[in-house]
Protein backbone atom coordinates (compact mmCIF):
# COMPACT_ATOMS: atom_id res chain seq x y z
CA UNK A 1 0.00 0.00 0.00
CA UNK A 2 0.99 3.60 -0.46
CA UNK A 3 2.04 5.36 2.72
CA UNK A 4 1.06 8.86 3.79
CA UNK A 5 4.63 9.93 3.11
CA UNK A 6 4.29 8.77 -0.47
CA UNK A 7 1.20 10.90 -0.92
CA UNK A 8 3.15 14.09 -0.21
CA UNK A 9 5.51 13.55 -3.12
CA UNK A 10 3.23 12.00 -5.72
CA UNK A 11 2.68 13.98 -8.89
CA UNK A 12 -0.73 14.52 -10.41
CA UNK A 13 0.01 11.87 -13.04
CA UNK A 14 1.03 9.34 -10.42
CA UNK A 15 -2.13 10.07 -8.46
CA UNK A 16 -4.23 9.58 -11.57
CA UNK A 17 -2.47 6.31 -12.34
CA UNK A 18 -3.13 5.04 -8.83
CA UNK A 19 -6.78 6.11 -8.94
CA UNK A 20 -7.42 4.51 -12.31
CA UNK A 21 -6.24 1.17 -10.95
CA UNK A 22 -9.21 1.11 -8.61
CA UNK A 23 -11.98 -1.07 -10.05
CA UNK A 24 -15.31 0.39 -11.14
CA UNK A 25 -17.10 -1.61 -8.50
CA UNK A 26 -15.20 -0.13 -5.58
CA UNK A 27 -17.57 1.85 -3.32
CA UNK A 28 -17.10 4.24 -0.43
CA UNK A 29 -17.08 2.26 2.81
CA UNK A 30 -16.65 3.40 6.37
CA UNK A 31 -16.64 1.59 9.70
CA UNK A 32 -19.33 3.13 11.88
CA UNK A 33 -18.37 2.56 15.47
CA UNK A 34 -14.57 2.42 15.25
CA UNK A 35 -12.17 5.25 15.76
CA UNK A 36 -9.20 3.11 14.75
CA UNK A 37 -10.48 2.28 11.27
CA UNK A 38 -8.11 3.34 8.49
CA UNK A 39 -9.60 5.10 5.44
CA UNK A 40 -9.55 3.38 2.06
CA UNK A 41 -6.84 4.46 -0.35
CA UNK A 42 -9.35 5.99 -2.76
CA UNK A 43 -13.02 6.53 -2.04
CA UNK A 44 -15.41 6.30 -4.97
CA UNK A 45 -18.57 8.40 -5.25
CA UNK A 46 -21.08 7.44 -7.93
CA UNK A 47 -24.76 7.70 -8.74
CA UNK A 48 -24.71 4.72 -11.09
CA UNK A 49 -27.25 3.00 -8.82
CA UNK A 50 -29.86 5.20 -10.52
CA UNK A 51 -29.48 3.09 -13.65
CA UNK A 52 -31.00 0.10 -11.82
CA UNK A 53 -34.52 -0.92 -12.83
CA UNK A 54 -35.49 -2.71 -9.59
CA UNK A 55 -35.47 -1.65 -5.92
CA UNK A 56 -32.03 -2.02 -4.36
CA UNK A 57 -31.74 -3.07 -0.69
CA UNK A 58 -28.60 -0.92 -0.45
CA UNK A 59 -30.40 2.33 -1.45
CA UNK A 60 -32.64 4.40 0.82
CA UNK A 61 -34.68 7.49 -0.11
CA UNK A 62 -35.60 10.16 2.45
CA UNK A 63 -38.20 12.54 1.05
CA UNK A 64 -38.38 16.02 2.60
CA UNK A 65 -41.24 18.51 2.78
CA UNK A 66 -39.51 21.09 0.64
CA UNK A 67 -40.36 23.21 -2.41
CA UNK A 68 -37.03 21.95 -3.79
CA UNK A 69 -39.10 19.19 -5.42
CA UNK A 70 -41.71 20.53 -7.80
CA UNK A 71 -44.31 18.87 -10.01
CA UNK A 72 -42.93 16.83 -12.88
CA UNK A 73 -44.46 14.23 -15.13
CA UNK A 74 -42.65 11.45 -16.94
CA UNK A 75 -43.49 11.56 -20.65
CA UNK A 76 -43.64 8.19 -22.38
CA UNK A 77 -40.46 6.32 -21.48
CA UNK A 78 -38.85 9.30 -19.76
CA UNK A 79 -38.41 9.13 -16.00
CA UNK A 80 -38.20 12.15 -13.70
CA UNK A 81 -35.71 12.35 -10.83
CA UNK A 82 -38.43 11.50 -8.31
CA UNK A 83 -39.60 8.54 -10.39
CA UNK A 84 -36.09 7.18 -10.80
CA UNK A 85 -35.26 7.54 -7.09
CA UNK A 86 -38.52 5.97 -5.97
CA UNK A 87 -38.05 3.04 -8.31
CA UNK A 88 -34.53 2.23 -7.23
CA UNK A 89 -34.87 2.74 -3.45
CA UNK A 90 -35.28 -0.36 -1.32
CA UNK A 91 -36.41 1.81 1.63
CA UNK A 92 -38.55 4.95 1.32
CA UNK A 93 -39.11 7.35 4.20
CA UNK A 94 -41.17 10.54 4.38
CA UNK A 95 -40.03 13.17 6.86
CA UNK A 96 -43.23 14.39 8.57
CA UNK A 97 -45.04 16.79 6.20
CA UNK A 98 -43.36 15.22 3.16
CA UNK A 99 -46.16 12.64 3.38
CA UNK A 100 -48.66 15.46 2.66
CA UNK A 101 -46.58 16.48 -0.35
CA UNK A 102 -46.46 12.88 -1.59
CA UNK A 103 -50.20 12.36 -1.10
CA UNK A 104 -51.28 15.64 -2.73
CA UNK A 105 -48.75 15.61 -5.54
CA UNK A 106 -49.54 12.13 -6.79
CA UNK A 107 -53.18 13.09 -7.14
CA UNK A 108 -54.80 10.02 -8.65
CA UNK A 109 -55.47 7.02 -6.45
CA UNK A 110 -53.72 4.59 -8.80
CA UNK A 111 -50.54 6.65 -8.51
CA UNK A 112 -50.82 6.86 -4.73
CA UNK A 113 -51.20 3.10 -4.51
CA UNK A 114 -47.92 2.65 -6.40
CA UNK A 115 -46.07 5.01 -4.05
CA UNK A 116 -46.57 3.81 -0.51
CA UNK A 117 -43.65 4.75 1.79
CA UNK A 118 -42.23 2.38 4.39
CA UNK A 119 -42.11 4.94 7.18
CA UNK A 120 -43.31 8.44 8.10
CA UNK A 121 -41.23 9.93 10.92
CA UNK A 122 -40.74 13.24 12.71
CA UNK A 123 -42.38 15.34 15.38
CA UNK A 124 -45.52 15.14 13.20
CA UNK A 125 -46.44 18.79 13.63
CA UNK A 126 -47.10 19.02 9.88
CA UNK A 127 -48.65 15.63 9.04
CA UNK A 128 -52.36 16.04 8.28
CA UNK A 129 -54.81 13.64 9.99
CA UNK A 130 -56.34 12.52 6.67
CA UNK A 131 -52.92 11.72 5.21
CA UNK A 132 -51.87 9.85 8.34
CA UNK A 133 -55.07 7.79 8.29
CA UNK A 134 -54.63 6.97 4.59
CA UNK A 135 -51.11 5.62 4.97
CA UNK A 136 -51.68 3.85 8.30
CA UNK A 137 -54.61 2.00 6.69
CA UNK A 138 -52.11 0.71 4.14
CA UNK A 139 -49.61 -0.56 6.69
CA UNK A 140 -47.20 2.39 6.79
CA UNK A 141 -45.42 2.87 10.10
CA UNK A 142 -45.93 6.36 11.50
CA UNK A 143 -43.47 7.27 14.26
CA UNK A 144 -43.64 10.41 16.36
CA UNK A 145 -40.45 11.68 17.99
CA UNK A 146 -41.36 14.58 20.28
CA UNK A 147 -37.93 15.99 21.13
CA UNK A 148 -37.14 19.32 19.48
CA UNK A 149 -33.33 19.37 19.59
CA UNK A 150 -33.11 17.64 16.20
CA UNK A 151 -35.10 18.21 13.01
CA UNK A 152 -37.12 15.71 11.01
CA UNK A 153 -34.32 14.73 8.62
CA UNK A 154 -32.08 13.82 11.56
CA UNK A 155 -34.89 11.71 13.01
CA UNK A 156 -35.28 9.85 9.72
CA UNK A 157 -31.54 9.22 9.34
CA UNK A 158 -31.41 7.98 12.91
CA UNK A 159 -34.15 5.45 12.15
CA UNK A 160 -32.36 4.31 8.99
CA UNK A 161 -29.04 3.93 10.77
CA UNK A 162 -30.57 1.98 13.65
CA UNK A 163 -32.53 -0.30 11.33
CA UNK A 164 -29.55 -1.21 9.18
CA UNK A 165 -27.03 -1.51 12.01
CA UNK A 166 -29.41 -3.82 13.88
CA UNK A 167 -29.94 -5.87 10.73
CA UNK A 168 -26.18 -6.26 10.23
CA UNK A 169 -25.74 -7.30 13.87
CA UNK A 170 -28.49 -9.91 13.51
CA UNK A 171 -26.89 -11.28 10.34
CA UNK A 172 -23.54 -11.64 12.07
CA UNK A 173 -25.19 -13.29 15.08
CA UNK A 174 -26.81 -15.78 12.72
CA UNK A 175 -23.46 -16.46 11.07
CA UNK A 176 -24.50 -14.82 7.79
CA UNK A 177 -21.56 -12.92 6.28
CA UNK A 178 -23.30 -12.18 2.99
CA UNK A 179 -24.86 -8.89 2.02
CA UNK A 180 -28.28 -10.44 2.66
CA UNK A 181 -31.56 -8.73 1.95
CA UNK A 182 -30.80 -5.72 4.14
CA UNK A 183 -27.55 -3.78 3.84
CA UNK A 184 -25.65 -2.69 6.93
CA UNK A 185 -25.37 1.05 7.52
CA UNK A 186 -21.86 1.25 6.07
CA UNK A 187 -23.14 -0.47 2.90
CA UNK A 188 -26.10 1.87 2.48
CA UNK A 189 -26.48 4.67 -0.07
CA UNK A 190 -28.83 7.34 1.29
CA UNK A 191 -30.45 9.93 -0.99
CA UNK A 192 -32.17 12.92 0.62
CA UNK A 193 -34.56 14.44 -1.92
CA UNK A 194 -35.76 18.01 -1.34
CA UNK A 195 -32.63 19.08 0.53
CA UNK A 196 -32.40 22.43 -1.30
CA UNK A 197 -34.78 25.04 -2.57
CA UNK A 198 -36.47 26.22 0.61
CA UNK A 199 -35.36 28.27 3.61
CA UNK A 200 -31.63 28.91 3.87
CA UNK A 201 -31.42 27.87 7.54
CA UNK A 202 -33.04 24.53 6.71
CA UNK A 203 -30.70 24.03 3.76
CA UNK A 204 -27.69 24.62 6.00
CA UNK A 205 -29.09 22.20 8.55
CA UNK A 206 -29.46 19.61 5.79
CA UNK A 207 -25.85 20.20 4.76
CA UNK A 208 -24.81 19.62 8.36
CA UNK A 209 -26.24 16.09 8.12
CA UNK A 210 -23.45 15.22 5.68
CA UNK A 211 -20.96 15.95 8.48
CA UNK A 212 -22.96 14.27 11.24
CA UNK A 213 -23.94 11.03 9.49
CA UNK A 214 -20.65 9.79 8.05
CA UNK A 215 -21.38 6.14 8.85
CA UNK A 216 -23.37 5.50 5.69
CA UNK A 217 -21.61 4.20 2.58
CA UNK A 218 -22.70 7.25 0.57
CA UNK A 219 -25.10 10.08 1.32
CA UNK A 220 -26.34 12.48 -1.35
CA UNK A 221 -28.40 15.61 -0.84
CA UNK A 222 -30.53 16.39 -3.89
CA UNK A 223 -33.08 18.78 -5.27
CA UNK A 224 -34.26 18.90 -8.86
CA UNK A 225 -31.37 21.28 -9.58
CA UNK A 226 -28.40 20.21 -7.46
CA UNK A 227 -26.54 17.35 -5.83
CA UNK A 228 -24.12 17.51 -2.89
CA UNK A 229 -21.90 14.89 -1.25
CA UNK A 230 -19.19 15.18 1.41
CA UNK A 231 -15.55 14.42 0.57
CA UNK A 232 -13.74 13.66 3.86
CA UNK A 233 -9.98 14.26 4.07
CA UNK A 234 -8.17 11.90 1.72
CA UNK A 235 -8.35 10.79 -1.91
CA UNK A 236 -11.52 10.56 -3.93
CA UNK A 237 -12.68 9.31 -7.30
CA UNK A 238 -15.90 10.91 -8.53
CA UNK A 239 -17.64 9.18 -11.43
CA UNK A 240 -19.51 11.62 -13.67
CA UNK A 241 -23.02 10.49 -14.56
CA UNK A 242 -24.02 12.34 -17.77
CA UNK A 243 -27.52 10.88 -17.58
CA UNK A 244 -28.13 12.77 -14.32
CA UNK A 245 -25.55 15.53 -14.07
CA UNK A 246 -24.45 18.44 -16.18
CA UNK A 247 -20.72 19.21 -16.20
CA UNK A 248 -21.03 22.21 -13.86
CA UNK A 249 -19.54 21.47 -10.45
CA UNK A 250 -18.02 22.99 -7.34
CA UNK A 251 -15.83 22.24 -4.31
CA UNK A 252 -17.08 24.02 -1.21
CA UNK A 253 -14.97 24.26 2.01
CA UNK A 254 -18.01 24.25 4.26
CA UNK A 255 -17.34 24.36 8.00
CA UNK A 256 -13.61 25.08 7.95
CA UNK A 257 -10.80 26.13 5.57
CA UNK A 258 -9.19 23.38 3.53
CA UNK A 259 -5.43 23.97 3.42
CA UNK A 260 -4.52 21.83 0.42
CA UNK A 261 -6.65 20.59 -2.49
CA UNK A 262 -5.40 18.93 -5.66
CA UNK A 263 -7.66 17.82 -8.50
CA UNK A 264 -7.54 16.27 -11.95
CA UNK A 265 -10.38 16.02 -14.45
CA UNK A 266 -11.67 19.60 -14.06
CA UNK A 267 -11.55 22.48 -16.53
CA UNK A 268 -9.80 24.55 -13.84
CA UNK A 269 -7.80 22.03 -11.84
CA UNK A 270 -6.44 22.93 -8.41
CA UNK A 271 -2.76 22.46 -7.61
CA UNK A 272 -2.46 22.15 -3.83
CA UNK A 273 -4.71 25.20 -3.50
CA UNK A 274 -6.24 26.49 -0.28
CA UNK A 275 -10.04 26.76 -0.27
CA UNK A 276 -11.77 28.86 2.36
CA UNK A 277 -14.65 31.26 2.86
CA UNK A 278 -13.11 34.71 2.73
CA UNK A 279 -10.65 33.31 0.18
CA UNK A 280 -11.11 31.04 -2.83
CA UNK A 281 -14.12 28.78 -3.34
CA UNK A 282 -14.18 26.58 -6.45
CA UNK A 283 -17.61 27.31 -7.92
CA UNK A 284 -18.81 27.15 -11.53
CA UNK A 285 -16.05 24.68 -12.40
CA UNK A 286 -16.58 22.00 -15.05
CA UNK A 287 -16.00 18.27 -15.37
CA UNK A 288 -14.06 17.56 -18.57
CA UNK A 289 -13.94 13.75 -18.59
CA UNK A 290 -15.65 10.70 -17.16
CA UNK A 291 -13.97 10.93 -13.75
CA UNK A 292 -12.64 13.53 -11.35
CA UNK A 293 -9.94 12.88 -8.78
CA UNK A 294 -9.66 14.96 -5.64
CA UNK A 295 -7.04 14.88 -2.89
CA UNK A 296 -7.97 17.07 0.07
CA UNK A 297 -6.50 17.80 3.47
CA UNK A 298 -9.89 18.70 4.93
CA UNK A 299 -13.57 18.02 4.34
CA UNK A 300 -15.09 19.46 1.15
CA UNK A 301 -18.61 19.42 -0.24
CA UNK A 302 -18.68 18.33 -3.87
CA UNK A 303 -21.64 19.75 -5.81
CA UNK A 304 -22.93 19.21 -9.31
CA UNK A 305 -25.78 20.72 -11.28
CA UNK A 306 -28.48 18.26 -12.32
CA UNK A 307 -30.07 18.05 -15.72
CA UNK A 308 -33.66 19.28 -15.84
CA UNK A 309 -34.62 16.94 -18.69
CA UNK A 310 -36.00 13.60 -17.43
CA UNK A 311 -34.15 10.43 -18.27
CA UNK A 312 -34.94 8.32 -21.27
CA UNK A 313 -35.04 5.13 -19.24
CA UNK A 314 -36.66 1.76 -19.13
CA UNK A 315 -40.40 1.61 -19.61
CA UNK A 316 -42.25 2.89 -16.57
CA UNK A 317 -45.73 4.16 -15.82
CA UNK A 318 -46.30 7.89 -15.94
CA UNK A 319 -46.93 9.82 -12.74
CA UNK A 320 -46.09 13.16 -11.23
CA UNK A 321 -43.72 14.04 -8.45
CA UNK A 322 -45.25 15.66 -5.37
CA UNK A 323 -46.21 19.23 -6.12
CA UNK A 324 -45.27 22.26 -4.05
CA UNK A 325 -47.84 22.96 -1.35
Amino acid sequence: SVTQGNYAIMSVLETRSLCRSVTQGFQLRREIHRTDAQPSTVRTHTTDFLSCTEPQPSVALVFLNSPGVRAQCGAGRALSLFERLWRVAGTRICADGAANRLFDGLGEETRRQRHIPDLIRGDLDSLRPDVRAYYEARGVRVERVDEQMTHDLYKCLDALHTQHVDAAIRRRADGDDSAGLVAGASELTVVVLGAFGGRLDQEMSNMNMLFQWTGFGQMFLMSEDSLAVLLPPGEHRIVHNPELESRVCGLIPLGAPCAQVRTSGLKWDLEDAELAFGGMVSSSNEVVGDEVFVRTSGPLVWTTSLRRTPWAGATGSEYTTPAAM
